[in-house]
């Protein structure tokens, strides 16, 4: 299931990267060839980055467009799918055996219903 993009959450991780390599707004608003404002605006979550934007975010910190749009990468993506397609499975399996135990509970008490007439 795709999950919605959050412009808040984006700025946020865009900020997080940006304080954590001690780097002013200007600084990477002169990077991005975009004014100060602008960039403001996206660490805000006020605005959407554009692609090329998120492109070169993505390169200067090393980190994947995915990371940028999602707080995950591609592969951590992927596990959490692998990780849910193993608990639905587990659940299929415990809801087949359970009714499995129902059918043959519900055949021992018309058992017993019929021994006792």
């Amino acid at each position: 299931m795709q999950e919605i993009l959050s412009k808040k959450d984006i700025g946020e991780r865009i900020k997080a990267l940006r304080t954590a390599h001690r780097l002013s707004q200007s600084k990477v608003a002169d990077l991005l060839s975009i004014s100060r404002s602008n960039y403001s605006q996206i660490e805000l979550g006020n605005q959407f980055p554009s692609f090329n934007i998120l492109n070169v975010i993505a390169r200067y910190y090393s980190k994947s467009y995915n990371w940028l749009l999602h707080g995950k990468d591609g592969d951590e993506q992927a596990a959490d799918q692998i990780r849910a397609n193993v608990v639905i499975q587990e659940l299929e399996n415990t809801l087949e055996t359970f009714n499995t135990l129902l059918k043959k509970l519900e055949r021992e008490i018309l058992i017993l219903k019929t021994s006792n007439h």
